[in-house]
């Protein structure tokens, strides 16, 4: 821990940058000391709404000390659109951003995917912060540089690999964190968990991590993901090979979250994905106990949905994909607990007949 602000910081090497992630409770008070905020001519924060309202005072302290302007922005999936970007352009534009200026999002996933997004287009390239605000923006969205806005054939179709340069988690955000919320990260933790993060498996298995419980398991959950993501991500920065075991749970999620114009959560969605690939992975060959155990975490957080849906409908959606070659669904499945394989072509018969398992369960 920093002696000064209580924090631990994380240094992911990529390619492309150096990304440096500070954790720690309470520590966006700090931002002043946690960035180089002198090295950039114009600062700006797009600030989701909802925590805008909730933490405004803090908020409003720490970007007064760097002398950033506020934008703020409703973040919702139907916002986090091709043509939502164009008035944030001509924002920047007007308030005289240059290719050496600095933007920071904070909010959840959405407002972080969407800030990303304007960083790595306007003028071809500005640098980006992330303070994600969420669970589900703590241990995945912000983490590893993928940023993206959503068109009505699919989500995350038009976007860019952008690297954030810093990444602030408080976990202070969490104390206002609605239920619903809560549900989203634990599905990207617990996919975590399920595909390598042998740490945080533990900690789930023993129930120690527990929804509107900032405790310390919390922190070392959160840590645990990010450090897991990030590794991933320095070992295959622009998904060409191991990175796509991060996608489990995805192929069926995407689809989920695309069928219901994106009024389920995307941690609801990959939740669905994840018990459907996970049937799928057990038919293949994954052990029925691991496949059993995935489904009471699931059940025990009560991530999983009462939705009805078309299978044909979930299945055509999977077209779009973006793990697919050639019009071939692939999908990341697993041969057991923590070890995932990607690229696994599956018959539609059995795609079918999972998607139909869960229709039953719930």
């Amino acid at each position: 821990m920093d002696s000064k602000i209580n924090s631990e910081t994380i240094v992911a090497h990529y390619s492309s940058k150096q990304s440096t992630i500070t954790i720690g409770h309470g520590i966006f008070n700090f931002l002043v000391c946690l960035l180089p905020y002198s090295k950039w001519d114009v600062i700006g924060a797009i600030i989701s709404d909802r925590v805008y309202l909730l933490h405004r005072q803090t908020i409003d302290d720490s970007l007064q000390e760097i002398n950033a302007c506020i934008k703020g922005y409703d973040d919702t999936e139907y916002n986090k659109s091709y043509a939502y970007a164009e008035n944030y352009f001509n924002y920047l534009l007007h308030n005289q951003f240059s290719r050496k200026s600095l933007l920071i999002g904070i909010g959840g996933g959405v407002t972080t995917d969407f800030t990303g997004y304007l960083a790595s287009s306007y003028m071809r390239g500005i640098d980006v912060v992330y303070v994600p605000t969420t669970l589900l923006a703590m241990v995945d969205a912000s983490i590893g540089g993928k940023v993206a806005v959503n068109i009505e054939a699919g989500k995350n179709i038009i976007g860019h690999f952008h690297q954030p340069d810093y990444i602030i988690v408080d976990t202070g955000f969490l104390t206002t964190l609605p239920v619903e919320e809560w549900q989203c990260g634990m599905s990207e933790a617990i996919k975590h968990a399920i595909i390598g993060d042998s740490s945080s498996l533990n900690l789930f298995l023993k129930r120690e991590v527990s929804i509107g419980n900032v405790n310390e398991s919390l922190y070392h959950c959160v840590k645990n993901s990010v450090c897991f993501k990030a590794n991933i991500v320095e070992q295959d920065e622009f998904e060409k090979n191991i990175r796509s075991i991060l996608n489990y749970g995805h192929t069926v999620g995407h689809a989920i979250e695309s069928v219901f114009h994106y009024t389920l959560s995307h941690g609801e969605a990959v939740a669905v994905g994840m018990l459907v690939e996970s049937y799928i992975s057990m038919k293949m060959g994954m052990p029925q106990e691991d496949f059993e155990l995935i489904k009471e975490l699931l059940l025990y957080y009560k991530l999983l949905p009462n939705i009805s849906f078309s299978t044909s409908d979930i299945i055509d959606h999977m077209q779009y994909d973006k793990k697919n070659i050639k019009g071939t669904i692939l999908f990341v499945l697993l041969e057991k607990l923590g070890k995932p394989v990607i690229g696994k072509e599956v018959p539609g018969t059995l795609i079918t007949e999972a998607l139909n398992y869960y229709l039953t369960m719930v």
